[in-house]
């Protein structure tokens, strides 16, 4: 019965090193990427960036992820936040470049406009403005 535990817990840890590595690499990948993506042309430094894969069949993204980064862009304003929406279905090509895997798919872009978290499925307000306001 110990045996099985150990092996539940060492695959559990096996798991969140995986993940952690997987998050590393899309961030790395999407850092490369950053400076000379078109998604970005006109960037303005300065303010925070996020940058949100979608697509229209994705019921999540509709139900839940597109609601909460409205409420943002509106607590926040365009001059505090700038919302950037791809639909990875009109461009797989960013999609590719950013590593995005499965929507909904959110970036946090810091104020130089380099990426700094990814969240592979829907993220809540509060963790969002807690990322934010870290940037």
């Amino acid at each position: 019965m110990i045996e099985r535990g150990l092996m539940v817990l060492a695959l559990a840890a096996a798991g969140y090193i995986f993940y952690r590595w997987f998050i590393s690499r899309q961030i790395g990948r999407a850092a490369a990427t950053a400076l000379i993506d078109p998604l970005l042309t006109g960037q303005q430094y300065g303010v925070p960036t996020i940058v949100y894969f979608t697509t229209p069949t994705c019921a999540p993204c509709r139900l839940q992820q597109t609601p909460v980064l409205e409420q943002l862009q509106t607590e926040l304003g365009s001059d505090h936040l700038r919302l950037i929406k791809v639909d990875a279905t009109e461009d797989p090509d960013a999609a590719e470049r950013w590593g995005v895997f499965s929507v909904p798919t959110v970036f946090i872009l810091n104020n130089e406009g380099q990426p700094r978290q990814v969240f592979n499925g829907v993220v809540g307000l509060e963790k969002l403005r807690q990322e934010l306001q870290a940037s």
